[in-house]
């Protein structure tokens, strides 16, 4: 059993494929992290994301600010004209993989391998327990009715 760690794929299903392929990742026994970032500017952010929660408890994935943005699409908040997003957008499993990814976590500890993934890093003045805080802070309000008004001051023009 090993475990892969793969940062940014944003939307290049094919690439992640051949990587995949070439380190021999059997989705039955073998582990696979993802640093965030999953969706837009490659071609295929819906077959990605459908790839990735269809591994199931197999793969650990954090949100990336390109998954923020599109949740922030989602939301209405912003508007593309990805088509990669738009196709997400327009599935018959949209609702779904939205729902889905709004549930991952921005930090995740592994207690085995005493590590943690996070997507752009850790403010140096934290602590590993501080950054779960902070992290589980954020993640209840993406999780909660309150998401769109925080999508939506994150986007504002004032830090």
């Amino acid at each position: 059993m090993s475990t892969y760690v793969i940062g940014d794929v944003q939307g290049c299903f094919d690439e992640l494929q051949d990587l995949l392929s070439f380190v021999q990742f059997n989705k039955e026994e073998d582990n696979v992290w993802f640093t965030g970032d999953l969706v837009n500017r490659g071609p295929k952010s819906l077959e990605t994301l459908r790839f990735i929660k269809g591994l199931g408890d197999n793969a650990k994935t954090v949100l990336g600010n390109h998954d923020l943005y599109f949740l922030s699409v989602a939301h209405r908040i912003k508007t593309t004209e990805d088509a990669s997003l738009n196709a997400i957008l327009s599935a018959p499993d949209a609702k779904e993989l939205i729902d889905w990814l709004t549930q991952q976590p921005l930090m995740y500890y592994d207690k085995r391998y005493h590590s943690i993934l996070v997507h752009a890093g850790i403010a140096p003045a934290w602590d590993r327990v501080m950054a779960l805080s902070h992290a589980k802070e954020v993640e209840s309000v993406l999780q909660s009715d309150k998401i769109a008004g925080f999508l939506e001051n994150m986007y504002g023009d004032e830090p």
